[in-house]
């Protein structure tokens, strides 16, 4: 059994497998857990001799902590097919109206959805909503603080919108009220400043994609305050003269990894990055804003920082695959 076999596909997360943990924990092997943790880090790129290097193993104490992995009695990893979510049962019309007039917990979301709406529901909403009833498995009244939700911060009751935030508050455990009030009291908290990130970005009058969503989670996740993402659109700007999501978030990770997160921070550990004021480059429109044709700005005066070198080898193979094809 390879070591790499050990792992969950991968995919945005990496999830440790419970039962080699347990099975770690009962043999207490140190090493062996230490070694688990950063395969699971570093997923399909993992390899021996980095390995060795990153965790100061010797030769020896490597092959035992990998022997002790690799002797572990675990049933085989799923495969990214059995991993995928089942697709919704297609109701038909007599079992949605079934379930509305036998099911008092489903009659009670359907009549909030109406209250809120202050009208009748569509049959594709009512589909929507005994889907994420009975195959998503919300409980009744965790479905009703969605919708309220829904139509107080977005103003939007739409059924994509609502599967989506059903998955969303599925996927992190929301399974009563009180879970429910403190997820959205966390949401209340955040919203000034998630605000403040949708002016950075440019998202007014529009709904965010899925690359502005991404970036906005990982400021919130990480305290950056918007002056230090507008610092990073001003670098990205000057650097390669056009909007790049995976180069900002290269960015923001690279600082967050070195324990930097405000502009002073930032530019005590950078200052060749700091607001240029005579041109105003940190004022400059983002996202939505930049020219039809931008062309790179001259590079700044100091070295590429090494995520930078390895973000623009990546962005030449990548374009290289793309002309072969």
């Amino acid at each position: 059994m390879s070591l790499v076999s050990l792992l969950m596909p991968e995919g945005e997360l990496r999830v440790i497998r419970c039962e080699l943990a347990e099975k770690l924990t009962r043999c207490g092997d140190g090493d062996a857990a230490l070694l688990y943790l950063y395969m699971t880090c570093k997923g399909k790129s993992f390899n021996d001799q980095q390995a060795m290097r990153d965790l100061n193993f010797e030769k020896t104490r490597y092959e035992h902590a990998s022997f002790t992995l690799t002797n572990l009695t675990i049933t085989q990893s799923p495969t990214a097919a059995e991993l995928t979510p089942a697709a919704p049962p297609r109701y038909t019309a007599a079992e949605l109206r079934d379930a509305r007039c036998g099911d008092h917990k489903f009659q009670a979301i359907c009549d909030s959805a109406e209250s809120i709406l202050n009208r009748t529901l569509t049959d594709s909403l009512l589909r929507t909503l005994y889907t994420v009833y009975d195959h998503i498995r919300l409980p009744a009244e965790v479905i009703i603080e969605l919708l309220s939700y829904l139509k107080r911060d977005k103003d939007t009751l739409r059924g994509r919108d609502i599967e989506h935030e059903a998955c969303v508050w599925s996927d992190k455990g929301i399974l009563s009220t009180a879970d429910a009030q403190r997820y959205l009291a966390v949401l209340d908290a955040e919203k000034p400043l998630r605000d403040a990130l949708y002016q950075v970005f440019g998202i007014i009058g529009r709904r965010p994609t899925a690359a502005e969503k991404s970036l906005i989670a990982l400021c919130l996740e990480k305290n950056f305050p918007p002056e230090a993402v507008e610092l990073a659109l001003s670098r990205m700007r000057r650097q390669i003269g056009e909007f790049s999501a995976s180069y900002v978030r290269k960015m923001l990770t690279a600082w967050d990894q070195m324990g930097v997160h405000t502009v002073s921070e930032i530019t005590a550990l950078e200052p060749e990055i700091a607001p240029n004021k005579k041109s105003g480059a940190i004022n400059q429109p983002p996202f939505g804003g930049a020219p039809s044709n931008p062309q790179p700005a001259p590079a700044e005066d100091a070295p590429l920082a090494d995520w930078e070198i390895q973000w623009l080898e990546e962005v030449k193979r990548r374009r290289a695959r793309q002309s072969e094809e």
